[in-house]
């Protein structure tokens, strides 16, 4: 399995969008996790890696609530948390060339 920064970004953003529930990007950051225990996660670029360990750790949990209805953290939270480990992902990046290679990460667990 590939994962990429974009890949995590879009999940963030569908999260903050409405386009995908705060319990469907649990579910995806959980299946990387798992994947990741196995050894099978390949990281791109490879030296973005703890910056998209960070953004799927954050999302691994972003459904916990903190009281009936009311999730742990707000919309604001997640923006700052996406920009905290995703920051400058979207604009062009010396070095980082992500056309040639698919988000596959980005649509596992959607159905």
């Amino acid at each position: 399995m590939q994962v990429d920064l974009q890949a995590v970004r879009r999940v963030f953003e569908d999260v903050l969008n409405g386009r995908m529930s705060r319990e469907q990007a649990d579910r995806w950051a959980y299946a990387v996790v798992q994947e990741e225990e196995t050894g099978v996660v390949k990281y791109w670029p490879p030296r973005a890696r703890e910056r998209i360990w960070a953004g799927v750790m954050y999302l691994y949990g972003i459904d916990t609530m903190n009281a009936p209805n009311a999730y742990l953290h707000s919309n604001d939270d997640i923006r700052e948390a996406m920009m905290a480990s995703l920051s400058g992902v979207g604009d062009k990046v010396a070095g980082d060339d992500f056309a040639d290679h698919p988000a596959s990460a980005a649509t596992l667990g959607r159905k």
